[in-house]
């Protein structure tokens, strides 16, 4: 793949666009699975958790207006912050939100589906910020 010149950012807008609005769409998906799941679940967190997965959205929305730095750091932290998070409490952790320690249940494998995809997107949208903020023109 070239890396340079003008067909590269738009190689990167491409997949940051891709990936910002895959990973919200699973987000919502996923932190209804976590709602339904978990009935003590806070919903005062609901509105946070969409607000900042928006943030990356946001961030493809400022890079194609030209503010290429900023849009990849609102790519890039949220995500980087998500892959971390959900990395250990998903993968990890020994607690009840481990895919391979979950008691089986009707939503189970819709979670432990959602909670791959969101590692996936994730990792892939920590990648375009870096490599967005990395890009000498």
């Amino acid at each position: 793949m070239k890396t340079t010149g003008p067909d590269f950012i738009d190689r990167l807008l491409f997949w940051a666009t891709t990936t910002a609005v895959g990973h919200f769409f699973v987000v919502l998906g996923h932190l209804w699975l976590v709602v339904r799941m978990q009935p003590g679940f806070p919903k005062s967190a609901i509105p946070v958790l969409i607000f900042v997965n928006l943030l990356p959205v946001g961030g493809v929305l400022a890079m194609k207006k030209g503010y290429r730095k900023s849009g990849a750091i609102l790519i890039a932290i949220p995500l980087a912050v998500g892959f971390l998070i959900g990395t250990y409490f998903h993968f990890l952790s020994p607690g009840t939100d481990n895919v391979f320690r979950m008691a089986a249940g009707q939503l189970t494998l819709p979670f432990q589906v959602s909670a791959v995809f969101l590692v996936l997107f994730e990792a892939v949208g920590l990648w375009v910020g870096v490599r967005t903020l990395t890009y000498r023109t």
